[in-house]
């Protein structure tokens, strides 16, 4: 943070107000940071206010951009007396001293204060009088929206998915945060149902690609690569899907956007915790796509769609014997027919409840 605050900051601003005021400027990943803090009209600011500093010996704490009391920073709250103030860049911990064990907040001006003045100061020494500075415990960041204060991408989601639809979220992006499946997939999910993963096209929007014919798919090298043709139109994954389709006895449903193939894909199944299974496919799948996509770019490894197709069912088969060590399939029964496999193990977990209960 100290990196980000030399390099953009200005007047003692902290790296979340650098966020929040960032006009387009600075290098390439700092100007996707401040863009995910803009993601679209209804979640402006989302992310730089959804942090605020625990305050302990006040060291690492600026006293009037970091929001330390709860309340937003207190340059923003009280524009004047910042203006007057002698201190603009200076830490909780050089705004006041501890005496006979107590802390005391000294607040110097760059001169007499008019009587309104005084007042706001007076206003300002109430809001921070219940703070107090602790020596020997480190400021911290918290995430507001997590009882333990850490952040998580699980929390951003459920808030960027309540600020759009006024509730918990879609039951689609719910899905994504599928309990079978590794959080870095999950995370994947997430991010491709949102459109956020660096395809050939997304890369050639942000000014990464600058050549139009760099954007053709790393796969077919026939169409551009923006998700929906990654996923569900390459020649490779059209033929995955299929292949899927008759592993699983279902019919290959691909529409033309990412999340409705998904909800469709979920569809099939109406039992939840097939339904889970279901989902953690379909997962299994476009990572599976993913990976060998930047094998293929990275590593220059050649794709054969046979393999990738047996790659599919062992790793599904080992997501859902790693989650639970109950599941009595075996790999030969998962690659024959993983729907009985699924309906028998969650009949079988069924009739063990009934019996502890009778």
């Amino acid at each position: 943070m100290k990196i980000i605050s030399a390099k953009y900051g200005k007047g003692g601003k902290h790296w979340m107000d650098l966020i929040k005021e960032n006009n387009g400027g600075g290098s390439l990943w700092w100007r996707d940071v401040c863009c995910l803090d803009r993601v679209n009209e209804e979640n402006v600011g989302w992310l730089s206010e959804g942090f605020r500093m625990k305050i302990g010996d006040g060291i690492a704490t600026s006293f009037w951009w970091d929001d330390w009391g709860g309340e937003g920073c207190l340059a923003n709250k009280f524009p004047r007396l910042y203006s007057l103030s002698t201190g603009k860049e200076k830490t909780c911990n050089q705004m006041g001293n501890l005496r006979s064990g107590s802390w005391e907040w000294k607040l110097s001006w760059r001169r007499n204060l008019f009587e309104w003045e005084a007042e706001e100061v007076a206003d300002l020494e109430r809001m921070i009088e219940g703070v107090k500075i602790t020596q020997g415990w480190p400021d911290k960041w918290e995430w507001i929206h997590e009882k333990e204060g850490q952040y998580s991408s699980k929390s951003a989601y459920h808030l960027l998915r309540t600020d759009q639809r006024g509730h918990n979220g879609s039951s689609i992006f719910k899905r994504t945060w599928n309990t079978i499946l590794p959080s870095k997939v999950s995370a994947f999910n997430w991010q491709l149902l949102l459109d956020r993963i660096p395809t050939k096209v997304n890369l050639l929007k942000r000014g990464i690609i600058k050549d139009l014919e760099e954007s053709k798919c790393v796969i077919c090298k026939e169409q551009e690569e923006d998700s929906v043709h990654l996923f569900l139109r390459c020649k490779l994954t059209r033929w995955l899907w299929v292949a899927c389709a008759k592993w699983w006895g279902a019919e290959a449903k691909l529409d033309i956007d990412i999340s409705k193939t998904f909800d469709k894909f979920g569809d099939w199944s109406k039992e939840e915790k097939t339904r889970q299974g279901w989902d953690c496919i379909w997962s299994t799948v476009v990572w599976t796509v993913w990976l060998a996509r930047n094998q293929k770019l990275f590593q220059h490894k050649e794709i054969n769609a046979g393999k990738l197709f047996e790659l599919i069912q062992l790793r599904s088969f080992t997501r859902f014997k790693a989650k639970n060590d109950r599941y009595v399939f075996s790999l030969s029964d998962w690659m024959v027919n993983p729907t009985e496999c699924l309906r028998g193990h969650n009949a079988g977990r069924t009739k063990k409840k009934l019996r502890l209960m009778g």
